[in-house]
C-alpha cells in the first residue's frame, strides 16, 4: 500500500511570519514517500530563490496522510478574462459578481484591502450580508493547507489549456478548488508577489483569472473568502480548509 505524505514549506525574512517575519514563499504538495526527498530540495531552492528576497526563517514540515482520509474533488472550471489595465480592475469585479447580494461599496472595500494587505498571513473570512469580517483569526487569517493535484488526472487536465501549464496556475486552482468545495460562494485572490499581478476571483465553480489585478513592482496581496454566516458551521469549514486532505481528480 501505497504511503501519502502532506509537506509544506513557508519562508520569511526577519524570522516565522507569527512573530512578524515578512512572507518570502509557500509551496503545497501531497506525495509519495518515494518523492520526499526531492520534492523537499525543490521546496527549499524555491524558498532561496524567490523574486521577493531572501529568507532567513524556512519551515518544512511533513506529515504522514492515510489513505482512508483522503478525499477526492473535481477541480473547478477555469476561464480568463482580458483586463489590459489595473485601473479597469473594479469594473471587471463589479461585473464579473453582479449575481451576488454584495453591495458595491463593500466589494471595492474588499479588493483594496486585498491589493494592499501586507499583514494576513492567510485569508479573512468575510459575511457576503454584512460585509464583516467573521473569522477571528487575527493576522494569521485562514491557511488552506493539505490538497494538491492527482498526477495522473492532473496530465489529463492541462492536456487542452494552453494557460494553466505553469506550476503557479496549477497550484491556485487546486487551492481554489479545494476552497469552493468547503461551501465558499466566492473566493478573491492577489498574490503578493511584486512581479505576478495576475489575481483571480473563484464563483460559481468557475476560477476566473484575472490580469493587472494590481500594479507591478508591488510586494502585497491577499485573500478574502465569502459566505453565508446564517448557514456556515464555521468552524467545521475552516477545519475543512486547514486540516482535510484533498486531492484535485483522480481516485482512490
Amino acid at each position: 500500500m501505497e504511503k501519502w505524505y502532506s509537506i509544506r514549506m513557508r519562508a520569511s525574512e526577519g524570522g516565522p511570519h507569527e512573530k512578524g517575519g515578512c512572507h518570502i514563499s509557500g509551496a503545497e504538495r501531497i506525495i509519495e514517500e518515494k518523492e520526499l526527498e526531492q520534492v523537499a530540495a525543490n521546496m527549499i531552492n524555491r524558498a532561496l530563490t524567490h523574486s521577493r528576497g531572501e529568507p532567513d526563517f524556512i519551515s518544512l514540515k511533513v506529515d504522514k496522510i492515510e489513505q482512508e482520509a483522503m478525499h477526492i474533488i473535481s477541480p473547478v472550471q477555469v476561464q480568463k478574462i482580458d483586463n489590459k489595465t489595473q485601473s479597469e480592475t473594479k469594473e471587471v469585479l463589479k461585473k464579473l459578481l453582479a449575481p451576488l447580494s454584495l453591495k458595491e461599496e463593500v466589494l471595492f472595500s474588499l479588493y483594496d484591502w486585498m491589493i494592499e494587505d501586507d499583514q494576513t498571513r492567510g485569508a479573512i473570512i468575510v459575511d457576503i450580508h454584512s460585509g464583516k469580517r467573521i473569522d477571528n483569526q487575527g493576522l494569521s487569517g485562514v491557511r488552506v493547507s493539505h490538497f494538491d493535484w492527482d498526477k495522473s488526472f492532473r496530465k489529463k487536465w492541462v492536456r487542452n489549456k494552453n494557460d494553466f501549464h505553469n506550476e503557479r496556475r496549477l497550484e491556485a486552482v487546486a487551492l481554489a478548488s479545494k476552497v469552493a468545495k468547503a461551501g465558499t460562494i466566492c473566493e478573491l485572490c492577489c498574490s503578493d508577489d511584486p512581479e505576478y499581478t495576475t489575481g483571480y476571483v473563484t464563483f460559481q465553480h468557475t476560477y476566473v483569472q484575472i490580469p493587472n489585478m494590481k500594479k507591478k513592482g508591488v510586494p502585497r496581496g491577499g485573500r478574502v473568502f465569502l459566505v453565508d454566516a446564517s448557514t456556515i458551521d464555521l468552524d467545521a469549514y475552516m477545519h475543512y480548509l486547514e486540516k482535510t486532505p484533498v486531492l484535485i481528480g483522480g481516485s482512490k
